[in-house]
């Protein structure tokens, strides 16, 4: 019943989205602005698209530290097929599927596995929000929408380094995770505190200045490539994107994909680039519905066909993902077992 309210509720903001979106459009003008698409460009941008994969994915392999990691191409193949599945899955459930797809082919757990993906959401979520403070004082936007952006921003970091400081003093973050849970229901209490301790032992990886100077300047270096894209894009539609506005309208994109959505985000992804580039291109809805469709189609068809290729190579279906039973991993049986009588203490 959940499942379903929240596939309707998805599809439901998809539709006021659609509409939104098609406001004032003039569709003759629009299929003149996509019939007169440089095409150069946009297989230009293809090549920074390409390079951030692999930066993404030689970034999640330094996230298994102090484990080895698995091989690249492991880890590439998981991560297109975990994009296809987060264009015709709600709620980005392709990211469990990503997770299940190395699981089942390493000797690392689920929620091992899970547990990196979540810390590579971490890192871009502060590098995105890094870069939109530093971005603002720079553009004409209104006050609220400054407010709120320091404000969020500011939480995102501080509870950031609330978890740091949990991972650097794990007795005390244990203690307090223990008297957290006790107030859950106990069958949840013992899978609940596995996969915190997951997430703490990720965490750990930051603390190793090396490791962490790494990752932080690979999460800058991918952000950092993506404007580019947005900016290409953007140019290859005639629409003269500042800088400034093409970092916007990627953060914005992005963070406009966690509201629940159709599969594919499909209007919500057009009605965030129209609100946020409508006040600096006033009149010009059509020019600008007409560039977030080609950034929605370049942006998501090349990793959907090789997700499609990786799926079909691997075997990876709905339902083997639905059929298969998570596999713990080695640490999984010993923490449940080595953890139950302190759980039990404080019930």
């Amino acid at each position: 019943m959940l499942k379903q309210l929240k596939l309707w509720l998805g599809l439901l903001i998809s539709v006021v989205c659609v509409y939104f979106a098609i406001q004032g459009i003039q569709w003759d003008q629009l299929g003149k602005a996509l019939g007169n698409v440089n095409w150069w460009l946009i297989a230009l941008s293809l090549i920074p698209y390409s390079l951030i994969m692999v930066l993404k994915t030689t970034r999640w392999q330094l996230l298994f530290y102090p484990d080895r990691s698995p091989k690249f191409q492991r880890l590439f193949s998981a991560l297109m097929i975990s994009y296809l599945f987060n264009t015709i899955l709600p709620a980005r459930l392709g990211e469990v599927v990503r997770a299940y797809t190395v699981a089942r082919t390493t000797s690392f757990g689920t929620v091992r596995v899970f547990s990196t993906v979540l810390l590579e959401k971490i890192l871009d979520i502060i590098t995105v929000f890094v870069f939109l403070i530093c971005l603002l004082p720079f553009l004409e936007v209104e006050s609220w929408i400054r407010q709120s952006a320091f404000v969020l921003g500011g939480g995102v970091i501080a509870a950031f380094l609330v978890c740091l400081l949990m991972a650097a003093n794990r007795k005390t973050a244990e203690k307090i995770t223990l008297w957290v849970l006790k107030f859950l229901p106990a069958k949840i209490r013992q899978p609940l505190y596995g996969f915190v301790s997951e997430i703490l032992d990720s965490l750990r990886v930051l603390l190793n200045w090396k490791i962490s100077l790494n990752l932080w300047g690979q999460s800058l270096l991918i952000w950092s490539i993506n404007i580019s894209i947005y900016l290409l894009v953007a140019w290859a539609m005639n629409l003269n994107l500042s800088f400034g506005q093409g970092v916007l309208v990627m953060i914005t994109a992005n963070l406009g994909m966690a509201i629940p959505s159709s599969p594919g985000y499909v209007g919500v992804f057009e009605a965030v680039i129209r609100a946020t580039l409508l006040p600096f291109y006033p009149g010009q809805e059509t020019l600008i519905l007409a560039y977030a469709l080609m950034e929605h189609v370049t942006g998501f068809l090349p990793v959907v066909i090789a997700g499609a290729v990786y799926s079909w190579l691997e075997g990876i279906s709905l339902g083997s993902v639905k059929a298969d039973k998570p596999k713990a991993g080695s640490s999984g049986p010993a923490l449940a077992q080595s953890e139950a009588p302190a759980l039990e203490k404080v019930s």
